[in-house]
């Protein structure tokens, strides 16, 4: 496909199946919780500059796609998870469009840009965290944005005043939006590939316009942490060693913790491995692209992040954005070595050993989803129909692919199989998933007449996972312990939650004087009966 207004045509299907499609199955996770319900709380209190959490102060992140979300959620409630994440679906695409730029920048290949933004739709954790109303989509896509102005600027004959300012303004979106992380695991690895392959003698003449953009960032970047420094100094202070202490103490893993990256890929897993294989893959991707220059930003990103002790998989999105560039060039250069017929026996056996566990991926299924539904006893035809239509007129491409050695083909038949999951498997994640049977989320309570000038409390500290049933719950939910404070807290009514039965939790004084009614037990997690005690409570109206 060389007609470039195809090609957008297809990618903007490609990212709309894979960012928006279905993308409100799932519940909200931890972090998801903590940005909706921030906004939630912003709607109430109208209280834009100084965010909270819960009640509390919330100063952890900086607000930016918390503003966000919460215009969104002033359009279209609190409901619909899907058009609350559609936020995180347009920054993940605005992430597409600005590697399509850089490809199209660093490259002349017609076929590259297309290949490379393909690759990087259908990536796991970028599509994953597509769908994720947290902050890491936003803060990468923004510094993405300003990397190829960078890039853009410093390559131009001219100045290149208004790519420098706009650099410097997209920055500043970044680091309103997660503070300095994109800086360190996505700018600072792009820098130093920079350094190492092209040099800076082209920033020699363009140090004025250099120093606005920086300027404009920190003038973007700066403000609010400053102006909640002035209001709220020792706070701050506080929530800034916590917040560095964290990177230390929470989610500790091995500096190696990372180097199992290319998993992050997902069906790219394989070509991602090879194209990282220095002796086999320099020659072929420098066909289309630096390698050098890719494996650098790819390498010292992973080595960047791994020096800090704490770890998640989610950190890894930076690296998957050059490693996406590094699998496109690889497929470009298979496309053109199997045209052209120069093809060595080592390209051979990596595109066979490659199509062949695709097709197997995905002949096998429907075949699984059928022994699943089968076993649960769950009717669902049509889904089943769908699916063997799909995934084995995927299979049916893989092998048209192997036969003929067509590797555009199989690079589509691999994003079909990401935008098939989408499509047909996502709706079923949640029957998958929740194997508990117990199973009774906290979303009933929001929607309870009774329930709506109730002042809500939880037996003892609000623990963080608590967050989750906060956001479900849609209260504000304040710590009580009747043992130690007797009292009631506030007016009534009161809805309490606590892990044990009531009766045993409530004095007896306060279970004579007033009326106590157990609305129910809710259990939200989805594997195991009480699998997290914080996530399972009774709650009990007291009136």
């Amino acid at each position: 496909m060389i007609n470039r207004n195809l090609q957008i045509i297809a990618l903007v299907l490609i990212t709309l199946v894979a960012f928006v499609a279905n993308n409100g199955t799932l519940d909200a996770n931890i972090m998801e919780a903590r940005n909706l319900t921030t906004a939630r709380e912003i709607l109430q209190k109208n209280n834009w500059l100084e965010p909270t959490m819960n009640g509390e102060i919330r100063l952890e992140k900086p607000p930016l796609p918390t503003w966000i979300t919460a215009v969104t959620m002033y359009f279209s409630g609190q409901e619909n998870l899907s058009l609350l994440r559609l936020p995180a679906a347009f920054a993940a695409m605005l992430l597409i469009f600005f590697i399509f730029k850089l490809t199209t920048e660093m490259s002349d290949d017609r076929y590259l840009p297309f290949l490379v933004s393909g690759t990087a739709s259908t990536s796991f954790y970028i599509f994953f965290l597509a769908r994720d109303i947290s902050w890491d989509i936003f803060c990468h896509s923004f510094m993405l944005g300003a990397i190829w102005l960078i890039f853009k600027g410093l390559k131009s004959r001219y100045i290149g005043w208004s790519e420098f300012i706009c650099a410097g303004f997209l920055m500043g979106l970044s680091f309103m939006s997660k503070g300095p992380v994109a800086f360190y695991a996505l700018l600072l690895p792009f820098l130093i590939a920079m350094s190492f392959t092209f040099g800076w003698k082209e920033a020699s003449n363009k140090k004025m316009a250099l120093s606005v953009m920086v300027i404009i960032t920190l003038l973007i970047s700066l403000w609010w942490p400053l102006m909640i420094w002035f209001s709220h100094p020792d706070f701050s202070a506080m929530v800034a060693q916590q917040e560095s202490s964290a990177w230390i103490n929470r989610s500790t893993h091995p500096f190696y913790h990372y180097w199992s990256f290319p998993v992050q890929s997902g069906v790219w897993t394989i070509l991602a491995v090879i194209a990282l294989w220095f002796p086999y893959a320099k020659k072929r991707i420098d066909h289309f692209g630096n390698y050098s220059f890719l494996a650098f930003w790819t390498i010292s990103s992973v080595i960047l992040l791994s020096l800090f002790p704490e770890k998640k998989e989610r950190y890894l999105l930076p690296v998957l954005i050059p490693l996406a560039m590094m699998v496109a060039c690889y497929t470009r250069y298979l496309i053109e070595a199997f045209n052209e017929k120069f093809t060595t026996k080592s390209d051979l056996i990596i595109f066979q050993v490659n199509t062949i566990i695709m097709l197997m991926v995905s002949s096998m299924i429907p075949v699984a989803l059928f022994v699943y539904l089968k076993e649960t006893g769950k009717p669902a035809f049509g889904t089943l129909i769908l699916s063997a239509f799909l995934f084995w007129g995927l299979t049916c491409l893989f092998v048209i692919s192997l036969l003929r050695k067509k590797i555009l083909l199989l690079w589509y038949a691999m994003c079909g199989i990401v935008l098939a999951l989408c499509l047909v498997l996502m709706p079923w994640a949640p029957e998958i998933s929740v194997t508990n049977p117990n199973f009774h989320p906290y979303q009933e309570l929001r929607h309870r007449e009774d329930l709506k000038n109730a002042n809500f409390y939880f037996n003892g500290e609000i623990p963080g996972k608590f967050i989750e049933v906060i956001w479900n719950s849609g209260h504000e939910i304040k710590s009580w312990d009747p043992w130690k404070n007797p009292q009631l807290p506030g007016r009534l009514p009161i809805l309490f939650l606590s892990y044990q039965d009531p009766t045993t939790v409530l004095p007896a004084d306060i279970l004579s004087h007033y009326q106590i009614e157990v609305i129910g037990h809710f259990d939200s997690n989805p594997t195991k009966k009480g699998g997290n005690i914080v996530l399972a409570n009774y709650a009990t109206l007291i009136r």
